[in-house]
Parts: C-alpha cells; sequence; structure tokens
C-alpha cells in the first residue's frame, strides 16, 4: 500500500474516532439541570405555580423526574403538562409521554393549581439533584 494512502486512512481513522467521543464528552460537560418554581397568582385561598425546567448542559435530556414536599396547609388541586402524584406532602412529577428530549439550553415549564396561599417547596430533587443546581434550593418567585 502507498504511503501516502496509509496516512490518508490514517487521518480518517483519527477524524472517525474523534468525533465519535465528542458526544460522550460533552455528556458530562458543563452546567446542569434546574428547576424554578414561579408564584403566577395568589388569591389567598389558592394559587396557581409555574414550574420550569432548563437543560444548562451540553447534552439532551430524554426524561426528568421531579421530587418536592408541599408545606403543612397547601396541596395540589390539579396539573398540566406533566404527570403529577402525590403521597402525603410528597409529590413526584414526571414528563408527559408526548413530551420530547430537552435539548442543551431549552426549557419547559408545566403548572399546578394549588390549594391554600403559595408556599415555595422543600426537598425538591430533579433527576435525583438538587432542583437549583449543586446545593441550592429551587429558585421561588
Amino acid at each position: 500500500m502507498k504511503r501516502s494512502l496509509r496516512r490518508a486512512l490514517w487521518a480518517g481513522a483519527v477524524v472517525a474516532v474523534t468525533v465519535a467521543t465528542v458526544p460522550m464528552a460533552s455528556a458530562f460537560g458543563a452546567g446542569s439541570v434546574t428547576t424554578s418554581f414561579t408564584k403566577v397568582q395568589d388569591w389567598g385561598t389558592g394559587h396557581e405555580t409555574r414550574v420550569t425546567i432548563t437543560n444548562g448542559s451540553d447534552a439532551s435530556v430524554s426524561t426528568w423526574r421531579i421530587e418536592f414536599d408541599l408545606p403543612s396547609g397547601t396541596s395540589i388541586g390539579s396539573s398540566w403538562d406533566a404527570d403529577v402524584t402525590r403521597t402525603g406532602d410528597h409529590y413526584v412529577a414526571v414528563k408527559k409521554s408526548w413530551a420530547g428530549p430537552l435539548a442543551p439550553g431549552a426549557s419547559f415549564s408545566w403548572g399546578y393549581n394549588g390549594t391554600g396561599p403559595y408556599k415555595a417547596p422543600l426537598n425538591c430533587t430533579i433527576n435525583g439533584a438538587p432542583c437549583g443546581g449543586g446545593t441550592t434550593p429551587p429558585t421561588t418567585t
């Protein structure tokens, strides 16, 4: 085999291996998936909350699971754009089956109407990590 052909094949193999490993490296890149809770309305006996999931990582997120507790005197009466289950004061929200993956830099919002005045959620995790990223609590407004 000619030397120039061997070099070309070797260079092609190096490029192919490099391209194949870039997505793997970016899956563990900087950033994290975070969750924020925003009070949309509060009328004293009830409230509306918007929950936003933001993908700050370098990779798509195919699914998400948010777990949180609501303080005493507050509960979720109805929700939309997420499947929400309750055990006592503990809630689990998961992505709807029709929702696609969350691309890097993208956000997705779902919401709920709650009973009682708005109170910030407690013990929030998304996919097992703190909702605010790192060790911070989720953002609430």
